[in-house]
C-alpha cells in the first residue's frame, strides 16, 4: 500500500472515531436532558390533576397522559389510556412497560391513602433518540469523506516533490557520468535528500574502481570465472576491470621484489653461515670456555632461519599464484610474512 493511501486511511479512521465518540456523548446528554424535561412535565401535570381532583373529583387528561387511581393494590379509576400497567405502582419517577411500549411514570400517595399515578409514553423520546443517532451517523460519514478528501489532496501536494525527484532519478542516463539530480530548494526535506543523493553519486563516481568492485570469494571463482552481472554502466565496468588488472599487476611486481629481497637475504645468510663454519679452522687460544661458545651461536640461527625462509617462500608462492586472492586472506598472509621477517631480523641481530 502506498504512503499516500496509508495516511488517508489512518487519518480518516481517526477523524471518524473522534466524531463518533463526540456524537455519542452528545446523544447521551440530549437523552438525559429530554428525560429531565419529561419528568418536570409529569410533575406539573400531577399538580394540575391533584388540583382538579380536589375541586370536582375529576381526572382531566387530553389523551397524551394516562392517569390512574389505586387503592390498596386495586385499580379505582384509569383515564387517558386503556393500556395495562403493572401493579402496584412505585412512588416517584420510574419507567414501566406495557406490552412493547415504554412509559414514564410518576406516582404519589394522596392524603386519603389512595395512590395517583400519571404516565406518559416514551415513543416521542425514542423517535428523538433515533433522529439524534441518525444525525451523528451522517456527521461521522461526512467527516470521514471530507477528511479523506482533504488528506488525499494534502498528501498529494506533499508527495509531489518526491514524485518529481523519483522521476528525475529514473531518467538519469547511466552513460553520462556528469549527470545528476536537478537542484531542489523547497521543501527542505526534499532539498536535503537531493543533495545527499547527488553527493552519493559523486562519491560513487570518484571512488577508485578497485575499491568499488567487491572481491569474489574462492568458492565463487572456482565455480565461475565470469564477472558478476551488475547495474553499473558498461563503460564504468570496463574502466573498473582495467584498473583492477593494473592493481593486480602492481601487486605482482611488489611481491616479486619482496621475493628477490628474501632470496638475497637467504644468500647472505648462507654466506655468513659458511664464514662461521670456517672459523673453527683458524688458530684459537686454548681457553676451553671460548671454543665451544661459537658452535651453538652458529647452529641456532641456521636451524631457526631455514623454516622461516621456507614459510616465507611458500607464502610468496601463494600470493604469486593467486593474484585475485580475497583481500582478507591476502592481508592475513602478509601479516604472517611480516612476523616471520621481524623474527628473522631479531635472530640475525642476536636479539632473540
Amino acid at each position: 500500500m502506498r504512503l499516500r493511501t496509508q495516511l488517508t486511511v489512518i487519518v480518516t479512521a481517526l477523524v471518524a472515531l473522534v466524531v463518533a465518540l463526540a456524537g455519542l456523548v452528545i446523544v447521551l446528554r440530549i437523552d438525559h436532558r429530554d428525560r429531565d424535561d419529561l419528568d418536570r412535565v409529569l410533575a406539573a401535570r400531577a399538580e394540575q390533576v391533584r388540583t382538579a381532583a380536589t375541586k370536582n373529583g375529576s381526572l382531566p387528561t387530553d389523551g397524551s397522559f394516562a392517569i390512574r387511581l389505586i387503592q390498596d393494590g386495586e385499580m379505582l379509576k384509569q383515564v387517558g389510556s386503556s393500556a395495562g400497567f403493572p401493579m402496584p405502582a412505585k412512588d416517584g419517577y420510574s419507567t414501566v412497560s406495557s406490552g412493547d411500549d415504554d412509559w414514564r411514570s410518576y406516582a404519589e400517595t394522596l392524603p386519603t391513602g389512595a395512590q395517583m399515578q400519571i404516565l406518559v409514553s416514551l415513543d416521542a423520546l425514542k423517535e428523538q433518540h433515533t433522529d439524534n443517532v441518525l444525525i451523528v451517523d451522517l456527521l461521522v460519514l461526512l467527516a470521514a469523506v471530507l477528511s479523506a478528501a482533504g488528506v488525499w489532496f494534502a498528501t498529494g501536494l506533499v508527495m509531489r516533490p518526491f514524485q518529481r525527484l523519483l522521476t528525475a532519478a529514473r531518467d538519469l542516463d547511466p552513460a553520462d557520468p556528469d549527470q545528476s539530480l536537478p537542484e531542489v530548494k523547497s521543501p527542505r526535506e526534499v532539498a536535503e535528500l537531493t543533495d545527499t543523493l547527488n553527493g552519493l553519486l559523486a562519491r560513487a563516481r570518484g571512488v577508485p574502481a578497485a575499491t568499488a568492485v567487491a572481491a569474489p570469494t574462492v568458492e565463487m571463482r572456482a565455480v565461475d570465472r565470469k564477472p558478476a552481472v551488475s547495474d553499473e554502466p558498461v563503460g564504468d565496468a570496463d574502466a573498473a576491470a582495467a584498473a583492477h588488472e593494473g592493481e593486480l599487476a602492481a601487486r605482482e611486481a611488489e611481491l616479486a621484489v619482496q621475493k628477490a629481497e628474501l632470496a638475497a637475504r637467504e644468500a647472505e645468510l648462507t654466506a655468513r653461515e659458511a664464514e662461521l663454519a670456517a672459523e673453527p679452522a683458524r688458530p684459537a687460544e686454548p681457553a676451553p670456555q671460548v671454543a665451544p661458545e661459537p658452535v651453538p651461536a652458529v647452529a641456532l640461527p641456521s636451524a631457526e632461519l631455514r623454516p622461516s625462509l621456507a614459510d616465507l617462500g611458500f607464502q610468496l608462492d601463494q600470493l604469486m599464484d593467486n593474484p585475485e586472492m580475497p583481500a582478507t586472506q591476502r592481508h592475513l598472509i602478509l601479516a604472517l610474512m611480516a612476523d616471520e621477517h621481524r623474527r628473522m631480523t631479531a635472530l640475525l641481530n642476536g636479539d632473540a
